[in-house]
């Protein structure tokens, strides 16, 4: 960087170069080496400087040499423009208003200074010509050379592909600062591999018929191959110094350093811009990453797959708030991270953190169904519960119409009362935001209301292809036959589980005690806690309980 004394000095010159013919007259004896810059800024020495050189000749290290006199001196000082400078100020002040042009190493000064531009430089050989005019370098113009001016490098910028709506199968690709890099898992139109899948292996397959790397520095933002785990894959860079470039792996979301030099270029244009389908998002309610937390997530990267439930677009930047459900185990992962930042020892109360861990106005945030990507739920999908066969089953009453005239209830296990009751409550918020009609078919599951309760159900009679009775999964309970019953799709984000197990109670007598022993009261069964003894008999496949007690409960009645 050019010290002060030297712009002063530069620009003087400048003023002074730029003088009209007869005043530049007046420095006869000026000498000029014709030796490139190096340093990039003209100077000129002023009068105590040429009084102390025998030989009256100054040196200047950008090039110029010259012979100065106290003519020159004054014939800068008389010419000065004047106007703007007054009587006390030094010229050298006010041109520092004026802006510096600094010469390029093989500018001559005198270019600089006259604020011209360069001419080309000359080609030696006529061989040099030829290969410089086959390669574009230069073109003739009226017989002339004119050089072409390489235009400098603005690279493309990726463009993000579709997020995956609510319902479709995502993995984890990368974990990073608090948040994950995620990628639909899922198959593509007409059982195709997913774009993820495609994109890595065109990736791949193209890498590998690329023999050479990079033979100059890339630009910031250049998409390139980098290597990672001895394969090559598309990256972006960040930054270059002193050899290394930072890159960034816009389809895996993970970064690294690495020598430029083995990097290579990516000769497909449409694989080298093919949208980016790997996406960065925040878990819901999940502000930061404990080590515990991370320690976990990187066991399932690529391996475990989950169903996304919640998509939430957030002002400003293309992160997205997910949740989303393990599809086999069925957990859902914010609850999951949430329950691991507890302590050790609080580890036992997990259950009943779940209800608090939520926000209030979590069931604000399921997304209604996309008629657009809605892939119809099977009848198989649904995972159905189990009661054991034991003495002292603790067990909740969760429909009982007809405890007392077909001595028939139905239970859930006391573990599954907190997820009974959210899934039911999820049923009559994803019936309410949800405005699109639909026709199920045979073996499908959809919801269905019925008497003002959207319920899980299956369809099980058809008229003119149209279901008019149902299976309802939560009670279970056929209906009568309805017409026009509103129906829904089944929303990707409720879970799959089945609760509810239908029974025979063996002593509908002690159950009536428990409403009084009046049997009008029998809506006021859902909700009580029992402990029966189960059994089952060899001639049928439906329980048995023997009620020994039982508590009063709150379960969310439907």
């Amino acid at each position: 960087m050019a010290t002060p004394l030297r712009e002063n000095s530069s620009l003087l010159t400048q003023n002074a170069l730029s003088t009209n013919a007869k005043t530049l007259s007046a420095a006869p004896n000026l000498v000029k080496i014709p030796k490139p810059l190096t340093s990039g800024v003209a100077m000129t020495k002023m009068l105590p400087d040429l009084q102390t050189r025998n030989d009256n000749n100054v040196p200047v290290t950008n090039g110029v040499a010259a012979k100065k006199t106290a003519l020159d001196m004054e014939t800068v000082k008389d010419n000065f423009p004047a106007g703007a400078v007054s009587n006390r100020e030094k010229p050298a002040i006010n041109a520092n208003k004026a802006p510096l042009q600094a010469p390029k190493p093989s500018q001559p000064a005198e270019a600089v200074a006259n604020n011209e531009n360069p001419a080309p430089k000359p080609l030696k050989t006529p061989l040099q010509v030829l290969n410089a005019l086959q390669s574009g370098e230069i073109s003739v113009v009226k017989g002339k050379i004119v050089s072409k001016s390489e235009p400098p490098r603005t690279p493309k910028p990726l463009e993000r592909g579709p997020f995956p709506a609510p319902g479709r199968h995502v993995k984890i690709s990368y974990v990073g600062k608090d948040m994950l890099y995620i990628y639909d898992s899922g198959l593509g139109p007409n059982g195709e591999p997913n774009s993820f899948e495609m994109l890595i292996s065109r990736s791949l397959d193209c890498a590998l018929h690329v023999m050479d790397c990079l033979s100059a520095p890339p630009v910031i933002e250049e998409i390139v191959f980098a290597p990672f785990e001895d394969d090559y894959y598309r990256s972006v860079i960040k930054s270059v110094q002193n050899g290394i470039a930072e890159v960034f792996f816009p389809d895996f979301g993970n970064s690294m350093k690495i020598e430029w030099k083995k990097l290579k270029e990516i000769p497909d244009e449409k694989l080298k811009y093919a949208q980016v389908v790997t996406h960065p998002v925040w878990i819901d309610n999940v502000k930061s990453f404990t080590p515990r937390v991370n320690e976990y997530l990187e066991t399932i990267v690529d391996l475990h797959e989950f169903v996304l439930t919640t998509v939430i677009d957030m002002p400003r930047t293309h992160i997205r708030m997910v949740d989303m459900r393990h599809s086999i185990q069925q957990y859902v992962l914010s609850e999951k991270l949430l329950a691991l930042q507890q302590p050790e020892s609080s580890l036992n109360l997990k259950t009943k953190l779940v209800a608090q861990l939520r926000q209030p106005n979590s069931a604000l945030k399921l997304v209604a169904t996309n008629p657009n990507t809605y892939k119809p739920v099977n009848y198989s999908e649904m995972i159905d519960t189990n009661i054991s066969v034991s003495k002292g089953v603790e067990l909740v009453v969760s429909y009982a119409l007809h405890a007392f005239n077909e001595n028939k209830i139905s239970v859930i296990n006391k573990s599954n009362q907190a997820a009974y009751e959210k899934t039911t409550k999820d049923c009559q918020t994803y019936g309410q935001i949800d405005p699109n009609p639909y026709n199920p078919q045979k073996q499908e599951v959809c919801l269905v209301k019925v008497k003002d309760i959207w319920h899980r159900a299956a369809p099980v009679n058809f008229k003119y292809g149209k279901p008019v009775q149902f299976y309802l999964l939560d009670l279970p309970a056929f209906t009568d036959e309805i017409k026009d019953a509103p129906v829904r799709r089944y929303p990707p984000g409720l879970t799959r589980h089945l609760f509810a197990v239908e029974s025979i109670v063996e002593n509908p007598e002690f159950l009536l005690q428990a409403i009084h022993g009046d049997e009008n009261k029998v809506e006021q069964l859902p909700g009580v806690t029992i402990r029966a003894n189960v059994y089952q008999t060899i001639d049928d496949d439906i329980i048995h309980l023997n009620v020994v007690s039982y508590e009063k409960g709150s379960l969310y009645a439907l």
